[in-house]
């Protein structure tokens, strides 16, 4: 399963413990005794996946002369829960998820937005707060794709 996700982001992960909150589900914790750690799941580390996101779309739109309104536009495409949570089912997160078991088995739309944003957060501080890892995975997980492609303009 870790190395599932690992494949996927193209990051190894020094300290498991990161990876394994990272796909933790907030609220698992409390509804199950033989899961352990915090009640809100993966939630601290996906904000700062998502500021790290933020970082690399300004970043971008600010080396390639992108403007303030297009950047925004990228962002809030690929930036938005919804995005992040068809990104997460596309790759098959749901089957790393430590889920709460009260959500019936199912990953909901904001847990997988909250497992991509977190594994980027984990690899963040895996990695000693190396920007260019975290730029790495999130060319993994396609996340960069408007920059890369030069289709900025593909976002209405």
């Amino acid at each position: 399963m870790a190395a599932n996700i690992e494949n996927i982001i193209k990051y190894r992960f020094a300290d498991r413990k990161l990876l394994k909150e990272a796909t933790l589900a907030a609220g698992a914790s409390v509804s199950r005794t033989d899961i352990a750690g915090d009640v809100n799941g993966n939630k601290s580390l996906a904000l700062i996946g998502d500021a790290l996101i933020r970082l690399d779309v300004a970043h971008r739109s600010y080396i390639e002369g992108v403007g303030p309104g297009q950047s925004t536009l990228v962002l809030s495409a690929a930036g938005a829960n919804d995005s992040l949570a068809a990104l997460g089912a596309r790759l098959g997160l749901d089957q790393s998820v430590t889920k709460n078991p009260c959500q019936g088995g199912e990953v909901p739309r904001v847990t997988f937005a909250s497992t991509v944003e977190a594994l980027i957060g984990a690899a963040w501080i895996d990695s000693g707060h190396q920007f260019d890892q975290v730029q790495s995975v999130l060319r993994a997980l396609q996340l960069t794709e408007p920059f890369e492609s030069g289709g900025t303009d593909r976002f209405p």
